[in-house]
């Protein structure tokens, strides 16, 4: 697990601002003002022309009672209510249209919003969607969709130790555990090497100790030994290395990819004494038929971190006893082609071609040395090659 020293990450914009829901109307009902766009009805001293005709019938209480129509201080009432009522018919009208234009109004603007929110959250899916978690909610709401996602735990706890929160990583990583089903051996075994990986650089000898007995019982032991055997080579601690591949051997000593991570361990280390020896200990351990393939890959290793001299050696050696061994010449040829000595790369082509095997064998032999020739540019090498070819299928067709 890697700690991001730059520490945490941005915090995403959660959502946007709501809108209030009040209409134009409401907002300047206040204070006793008229709303905007009321038409103001004249009072009734207005309409006389500043006479109060209420006047002239107070004072006379005692007449009779006027009938529709009648004329009452000067003036014809007649019509008056029914222009009242035209009035407040055109004023309400009038209020329901500007309700009708605050609620247009408000609709609009949370149409307005929902589309930001909306779009919003497409940036935001697109962003995680992308690899690109920079916050637990991130992982959080990524990991409600693929709860088995390994990666998304492993990088999850990655963000907490960017954060010095070495303990939330831990809790995360347990939390996976019991969140991966068991059959998804694949993502558990990962959680588990995070969860050794983080002891390792993090913990003490007993805390990483008591999560290794858990690992081994919990998961592949195979696969954890050989995990926290890297990992102590990583670290630099060959003696406990040594120990966790010792223990990996008694458990499984006749599990080739032990023998192989233990030699290829002893290689990096520049211990070729020790390797040697460690290979005798393997071809003792290992039954017969996968000594080609240990050997093999002894030579190689020899090849890359070795002695080429000695590595030239093994594989002699072991051709001289499979020399129908196809895939043997081939890596032979890989190791020759990386080290990139031309006269040694010829020779052994020389020889492989020289070989009794099956057409389809030859064909790719020769294939093999004809695109070396192009790839250096040898026309002379490439037109020995064809030669060499047209006289294999001539002398297998002639027999």
């Amino acid at each position: 697990v890697a700690v991001d020293a730059e520490g945490g990450e941005d915090v995403l914009v959660s959502g946007m601002d709501q809108s209030d829901g009040e209409s134009d109307l409401d907002d300047k009902t206040d204070g006793g003002k008229k709303p905007v766009g009321r038409r103001s009805v004249p009072s009734l001293v207005e309409a006389l022309g500043g006479e109060d005709p209420l006047a002239k019938l107070r004072d006379d209480d005692d007449d009779d009672e006027e009938g529709p129509g009648l004329d009452a201080g000067g003036f014809d009432w007649s019509g008056f209510d029914g222009a009242d009522r035209v009035g407040s018919v055109r004023q309400e009208q009038e209020e329901d249209k500007e309700v009708d234009v605050g609620r247009r109004g408000r609709q609009a603007r949370e149409k307005t919003s929902y589309r930001e929110r909306e779009a919003l959250m497409r940036e935001q899916e697109a962003h995680l969607t992308s690899g690109e978690a920079r916050t637990a909610d991130d992982f959080e709401r990524l990991l409600l969709g693929e709860p088995a996602n390994s990666r998304l735990w492993v990088d999850y706890m990655g963000l907490q130790l960017s954060l010095a929160e070495l303990q939330r990583a831990r809790e995360i990583g347990e939390r996976a555990l019991r969140t991966i089903p068991l059959t998804a051996e694949d993502e558990r075994f990962n959680v588990w090497a995070a969860l050794l990986n983080l002891e390792k650089q993090f913990g003490d000898a007993e805390s990483l100790s008591t999560l290794f007995k858990r690992a081994l019982s919990q998961a592949n032991p195979l696969k954890i030994y050989l995990h926290v055997a890297a990992a102590h080579e990583r670290a630099g601690d060959v003696e406990l290395a040594d120990s966790v591949y010792a223990a990996a051997i008694k458990r499984e000593r006749r599990e080739r990819r032990v023998w192989l991570a233990w030699l290829e361990a002893t290689f990096h280390r520049g211990e070729h004494t020790a390797a040697k020896a460690l290979l005798q200990r393997a071809v003792d351990a290992l039954p017969q038929a996968e000594h080609v393939e240990l050997i093999s890959k002894y030579g190689q290793l020899e090849f890359k971190h070795g002695s080429i001299d000695r590595g030239r050696t093994v594989f002699d050696s072991v051709l001289a006893s499979y020399p129908k061994r196809i895939d043997v010449w081939s890596v032979y040829l890989d190791m020759e082609l990386r080290n990139g000595d031309a006269s040694a790369i010829k020779r052994l082509f020389e020889r492989v071609i020289s070989l009794k095997m099956s057409s389809k064998k030859a064909k790719f032999f020769f294939k093999r040395y004809l695109q070396y020739a192009s790839d250096i540019g040898d026309t002379v090498l490439a037109a020995h090659v064809k030669e060499k070819a047209r006289a294999w299928v001539e002398a297998a067709t002639a027999a």
